[in-house]
């Protein structure tokens, strides 16, 4: 039979985390735009896309989310800038576009969509191309306000660009490698 469940003691009331608020100026103080601008070139390179994406993701929403996007940004981008060149041409990436969230009213049906797409080939390590997980992945990363739909487009451009100029992975051997050959002993003699 089992034991009487015990309540448990009461906690203790958490005190507030004290944390110095940090103003927008300092954060606008370090942002430096023309960074992202040159990562964006060549994924981009029409300037007023560029300028347009750039606007969503460092002057929208809370400050601390354009800080965060720009140090995310300039941090991929700086390994990015460390890895050798491409092992391969990154002329032909598919994206998934990232739409925009307009009120019906005022929807075109042509422009419905940021100049900036998510590419899917990163996201086939994770699940398989056109699987329901593949598109639930999509979803999770256009969806939302340009600050987080934009920035998670322009970071995945980037960990595609970095997983094209990583060497391939070896490839895994079809049947398990052989047990390895054991000594047989010969019974002493006592």
């Amino acid at each position: 039979m089992a034991k009487p469940h015990k309540p448990h003691k009461p906690h203790k009331p958490h005190k507030p985390h004290k944390r110095s608020h940090v103003p927008s100026s300092a954060v606008g103080a370090f942002i430096r735009r023309e960074e992202l601008d040159a990562q964006l070139v060549a994924r981009l390179p029409n300037a007023a896309d560029r300028e347009f994406v750039l606007r969503c993701v460092l002057e929208s929403g809370p400050a601390h989310h354009r800080g965060a996007n720009y140090v995310l940004l300039r941090l991929l981008g700086e390994v990015l800038s460390r890895l050798p060149e491409p092992q391969t041409s990154e002329t032909s990436v598919r994206e998934a576009p990232v739409p925009m969230r307009v009120p019906p009213h005022e929807r075109t049906g042509e422009d419905d969509v940021f100049p900036l797409g998510v590419p899917t080939e990163p996201l086939a390590l994770l699940a398989a191309e056109g699987s329901a997980e593949q598109a639930a992945m999509i979803d999770c990363l256009t969806d939302g306000p340009p600050q987080h739909s934009l920035a998670n487009a322009m970071m995945m451009q980037l960990l595609a660009s970095m997983l094209n100029r990583l060497p391939p992975r070896p490839s895994e051997p079809s049947e398990p490698p052989p047990e390895p050959k054991r000594r047989s002993r010969a019974p002493r003699a006592r």
